[in-house]
This record gives structure tokens, C-alpha cells and sequence, in this order.
């Protein structure tokens, strides 16, 4: 099985020593779960010695780490902030879901379907992601979600579309967690059925099996649009707090003539 990080992680970080790597994978690993989940909150600036303090971290593969996440996206720096975690308004949250869109448009169009391996480790990652749906285990879920579509991605044999597919869904997964996150703070379930979600991934593995690339286009255009419309509906909720996610409220009220 890939790892979705490890890999990539790995190729832009060639010539550490492995203990280096290992401690630096660590501790980017556990910074962007914690970006990830909100613990560490949009805007939020990242004072080194409350991370050294509260998470245990050694100060070498902290900064290390630090610099890994600038690179993603996940944290920024400015000569008056310092280092911060980045900050998500309403219209960049939009603006990366339509990237998003376009990107599985374009994976879908150009993924080797007869990869061998491709279908039997995507029914593997299926099940793991199945199995973090129904535990409610979110940040599982947003993982591999991620892992899911990567490996379709890894499938079109060129490392700019992979990086490039890579790069959003990393970003989008702190998006689909405060989703996820909202669907079921209150009810308990998810505002899109458990098997629905399922079944977008199903049909996408059958549209690989069968090598119908129109139809996987659409399933998976479909999924991306899913992804986008859950938020729509969450800002549109009377009971959304967007400061709760780092978006700014003036950016969701409609224009006026």
C-alpha cells in the first residue's frame, strides 16, 4: 500500500539521514493532522515554544516540519505575524474546491485504467475508508478519501498531475473535515448518507474495472460537485458559525444592486 504523504514527502526530501526523516515525517505528519482537525486554528499563529511545550516535539524536526507545511500550503509567514496557520476566507475555500473539480475532471481523462494493481489496491483503500465512515472517525474518513483519489491520480504515470492532485486534496482535507464536521456535531450522522458517499467510490472503482472513461469522467466530476455542494449548503445554514472555520462573514453576504 502507497502512503499518501510518504512517498511524495519522501522524493522532495532526498539526502536527510533516515533518523532525520523519520523525525521530520513525524512531526509534520502529527502538525498537519492537528492543521487538519482545527486543533490548531485558521490564523492561528505557531509559537515555537508552546509547540515544544504542549506536543512534545523536538525543536530540529519541528522547524523542519514547519517548513514542509509552508510548502503545502497548510501554514504561512509574514514579517508582522510570524508564522501562522493559513487563514481560509470563504472565497478561497470556493476557489480551491473548483480547482478540485477541474483536477478529477482531468485525472479521470488521462488515468491508466489497466495499471495493474490500481483496481485491488483501490477496493483495499475503499474498505479502510468505509470502515472510518461508519466508526464517524473524520479525520480517518478525510485521509482516505485522499489516499482513494491520489491513487487514481499516481495511475496517470505523470508526477506534475500527481503533485498537482496531491497538493489539493491535502488542502481540501481540512475543508472536508470541518464538513464532516458540521454534518454531525449535532445530528450525529452526516448530511450526505454514509452510503452515498460509499457508493461515489464504488461506482468510480466499476467505471475502472469496465475501462469506460466517459463514465468515469462523470462519476467523478459528480463526486467533486458533492464535495462542493455540502459546503454550500453549510454556509447557507442559519446555525454556521463561519468563524468557527476562519471565513470571513462579509464574504458570504450576498451583493446588493
Amino acid at each position: 500500500m502507497r502512503a499518501l504523504t510518504g512517498s511524495f514527502d519522501n522524493r522532495l526530501h532526498e539526502g536527510n539521514s533516515e533518523s532525520e526523516l523519520s523525525l521530520a515525517d513525524s512531526a509534520t505528519r502529527f502538525l498537519r493532522d492537528r492543521i487538519l482537525d482545527l486543533t490548531l486554528s485558521p490564523g492561528e499563529r505557531l509559537d515555537e515554544k508552546m509547540l515544544l511545550a504542549n506536543y512534545e516535539l523536538s525543536r530540529t524536526p519541528l522547524r523542519e516540519a514547519i517548513n514542509r507545511l509552508m510548502a503545502e500550503g497548510l501554514v504561512e509567514s509574514s514579517k508582522n505575524r510570524g508564522v501562522y496557520v493559513s487563514s481560509m476566507d470563504l472565497e478561497s475555500v470556493l476557489e480551491l474546491l473548483d480547482a478540485y473539480v477541474l483536477s478529477e475532471r482531468m485525472v479521470a481523462s488521462v488515468c491508466i485504467m489497466e495499471e495493474p494493481g490500481l483496481l485491488s489496491e483501490l477496493r483495499e483503500i475503499q474498505r479502510s475508508f468505509e470502515n472510518a465512515v461508519d466508526a464517524l472517525d473524520l479525520l480517518e474518513v478525510t485521509e482516505w478519501n485522499a489516499r482513494f483519489h491520489c491513487r487514481i491520480a499516481e495511475a496517470c504515470d505523470n508526477r506534475f498531475i500527481f503533485r498537482h492532485a496531491w497538493h489539493l486534496h491535502n488542502l481540501a482535507r481540512r475543508t472536508s473535515f470541518y464538513i464532516y464536521l458540521r454534518e454531525n456535531r449535532e445530528k450525529g450522522e452526516f448530511y450526505v448518507p454514509s452510503e452515498r458517499i460509499h457508493g461515489h467510490h464504488r461506482r468510480i472503482i466499476e467505471c475502472i474495472s469496465s475501462r469506460n472513461r466517459s463514465n468515469l469522467i462523470d462519476s467523478m466530476t459528480e463526486h467533486a460537485l458533492v464535495f462542493r455542494e455540502r459546503l454550500v449548503v453549510l454556509v447557507k445554514g442559519a446555525d454556521l458559525n463561519l468563524a468557527d472555520f476562519g471565513l470571513e462573514l462579509a464574504a458570504a453576504e450576498p451583493e446588493t444592486a
